[in-house]
């Protein structure tokens, strides 16, 4: 029997074809599936905002404001009556809380003689002089939770050695909160 001879580009195109059409008839089997997807697709950055309230009663909406200490008369040695607060984070994201006094009270002398205390149940408590309160300060307890009001109270109290008299000038007490870290 006489072989028959195919030439080599012949052979080689022969070849290519049959790899193309069995990877053609498994690629696009006879059955195939429906597509299916994930939407809709919406993105935004988080919100980080803080909101404070007067006694026990966070703010509906973003209150920015609330009375401090007012005309209280510090008696050296005795903490003054509570402040109550609320703070409430209704942004997005947990936050670690910071405060600090940016009222600038280096002309008074008072003001390194008055320790103010903070205390926001489990985000913790801050203690310092005004005058040590000029740099943000750090809570020391949990970050604030979203939509996790924290009732908070502040005293200030006169040390007991300070004699004569004086004031401070009037001055604000700020909180902010950074991101947390570390979940809630």
């Amino acid at each position: 029997m006489a072989r028959i001879k195919f030439n080599p580009i012949a052979r080689a195109v022969a070849v290519i074809a049959s790899v193309a059409a069995l990877a053609t008839g498994v690629t696009f089997a006879a059955l195939q599936s429906n597509t299916v997807s994930l939407s809709p697709n919406t993105l935004s950055a988080a919100s980080a905002t803080l909101a404070i309230g007067a006694l026990n009663t966070c703010p509906t909406g973003n209150t920015t404001e609330t009375p401090g200490f007012t005309n209280v008369k510090l008696v050296p040695g005795e903490a003054s009556d509570p402040v109550a607060f609320c703070l409430d984070n209704t942004g997005d994201v947990p936050l670690t809380m910071f405060t600090r006094i940016p009222t600038d009270l280096t002309g008074s002398s008072m003001a390194s003689q008055v320790t103010l205390d903070i205390d926001c149940g489990d985000v913790g408590t801050v203690s310092g002089t005004l005058s040590a309160l000029a740099s943000y300060q750090q809570f020391s307890g949990d970050p604030l939770g979203t939509a996790d009001p924290v009732n908070c109270t502040a005293t200030a109290t006169l040390e007991e050695s300070f004699s004569g008299t004086g004031s401070v000038p009037s001055f604000s007490i700020d909180f902010i909160g950074n991101q947390a870290t570390e979940p809630v």
